[in-house]
């Protein structure tokens, strides 16, 4: 092929390792990534695209892995604003009816458009190039703001779906007494649901969209079941996800097990809503029946460690995930929001579910280096309704994909690159990353934000915020002002 024959790429990502994802798990020691627009045209070995394309833009991996852009696929992005601010002997259920409910009844659109910002230069900053945000947003469109202008791949929806009387789960347990009395920008019953569901859905309609829409529900017994179906029907007939809380620790499985009069999995089972659809976060506790079912049905999981472990939660090591992952279940990975993982890095979720995986099952095979890239990658993707657009490096999808540095400690020895990057280097060695075919870090640098400037305004309002609630932050806890 002659130099006026070669094909025309608007950027070629030259001589990476390149960690396709793909149903074969493809890996080539010296890839390039051919890229023109938004979609990825061409995978191979370097010498032979470096031949078949002439490309606008080059970038040089020097021999570092390049793999699929990571999938968050359970976040709470606006809860950025007040990260680290609960001391460690805080108890978890004082959290949601003090401080957490007074932000909520405060919190401003400008607010939420910071923290989602931070959270996605942070999500970037890691190796993450979509996140689904977990339904806890109340200015959307402020969201999507802070999205586009770094750069991220999101897929949002309306805040705080439920129509129960109780709120949160607390006030079902038997025993409690917790109030969590909703906050009052929440929905407060079933026609005020049915209202807001859906709101986020028009963003699909466009295919090129780098933000999208989906259904999330808060879960935990929060909905009932007209709620639920109705939701169910509206993700289906746009082909989104419905996305919900679920079974985060024992006494939320029984609570719930109470309302359906059966397993909660099988209590949606029997609504008719368990299909691929479907996205429940945590469950963290399933039975053999349910696990079956969902096997069965194709319904997806979402997987957040951290958010367990960090409360002190023992059911993790109940947790079914890797087993249900090895058996052919959809599987992605989450980190929840601020205070229940501190941070948005899913190299370190995927570390975490290796850990814990090996120490349930007392088994090293338990899961390994690859099966958790796969679940943060091309897992995620498929987990989050797209792995047909996202999660692997195949010609046909969206260029999204991160770029490595080989130049640090925790790279060397090379013997097995991947391994290297998940147990040792993760979002440390993050150099590049092109989402959506535009390079949105370069170098470490970031093209679409002024980062100091998105920090500092960060701090101002932040400290606002909180003063404004009623709390003052203190090393022992949150205390009245």
């Amino acid at each position: 092929m002659t130099a006026e024959e070669r094909l025309e790429a608007d950027l070629l990502i030259r001589h990476g390792y390149l960690i396709t994802m793909d149903d074969r798990g493809s890996v080539l020691p010296d890839g390039a990534v051919a890229i023109r627009g938004r979609d990825i045209v061409a995978i191979g070995d370097d010498a032979e695209l470096s031949r078949r394309f002439a490309a606008d833009h080059e970038i040089d991996a020097a021999g570092a892995p390049v793999h699929p852009g990571l999938v968050e696929t359970h976040v709470h992005p606006a809860y950025h604003l007040y990260r680290g601010i609960f001391a460690d002997d805080v108890p978890e259920d004082e959290v949601f009816p003090g401080f957490t409910r007074a932000y909520l009844d405060t919190v401003t659109e400008e607010e939420e458009f910071l923290a989602v910002q931070l959270a996605a230069i942070e999500m970037v900053r890691n190796g993450t190039t979509c996140f689904v945000e977990a339904g806890s947003v109340f200015a959307p469109d402020a969201a999507a703001r802070a999205a586009t202008g770094v750069g991220i791949r999101a897929v949002l929806a309306d805040a705080f779906l439920m129509d129960q009387p109780d709120g949160f789960i607390w006030d079902m347990r038997a025993g409690s007494t917790v109030s969590t009395a909703r906050a009052s920008r929440e929905p407060q019953d079933l026609d005020q649901a049915l209202q807001v569901a859906g709101g986020q859905l028009w963003r699909n309609a466009d295919p090129d969209a780098l933000v999208t829409g989906h259904i999330a529900l808060r879960g935990l017994g929060t909905a009932s079941p007209e709620l639920i179906g109705h939701c169910h029907e509206l993700a289906v007939r746009h082909g989104a996800i419905l996305n919900m809380h679920h079974a985060y620790e024992e006494s939320d499985h029984e609570a719930v097990s109470r309302m359906f009069g059966t397993d909660p999995v099988l209590g949606l089972e029997a609504l008719g809503v368990l299909d691929e659809s479907l996205l429940l976060s945590h469950a963290n506790v399933l039975s053999d029946r349910e696990t079956d079912a969902l096997l069965t049905t194709g319904a997806g999981l979402s997987w957040a460690p951290a958010a367990s472990m960090i409360w002190g939660h023992s059911v993790v090591l109940s947790s079914r995930h890797a087993r249900f992952w090895r058996a052919g279940g959809s599987v992605g990975l989450g980190s929840d929001s601020s205070n229940w993982s501190n941070v948005f890095d899913l190299f370190r979720q995927a570390q975490l579910a290796i850990l814990l995986s090996r120490t349930i099952e007392g088994d090293r095979a338990a899961l390994g280096a690859v099966d958790a890239l796969r679940i943060a990658t091309i897992g995620g993707a498929r987990a989050a309704g797209l792995g047909d657009r996202i999660g692997s490096l195949e010609p046909g999808k969206r260029a999204d994909l991160v770029i490595h540095s080989a130049d640090r400690p925790e790279s060397a020895p090379a013997f097995d690159p991947v391994r290297n990057l998940v147990y040792a280097a993760g979002s440390r060695t993050v150099r590049s990353v092109v989402i959506d075919g535009r390079v949105v870090l370069r170098d470490g640098r970031l093209t679409g934000v002024d980062e100091p400037e998105a920090l500092a305004a960060v701090e101002t309002a932040a400290r606002a915020m909180v003063a404004r609630t009623g709390y003052l932050p203190r090393r022992d806890g949150m205390l009245r002002a």
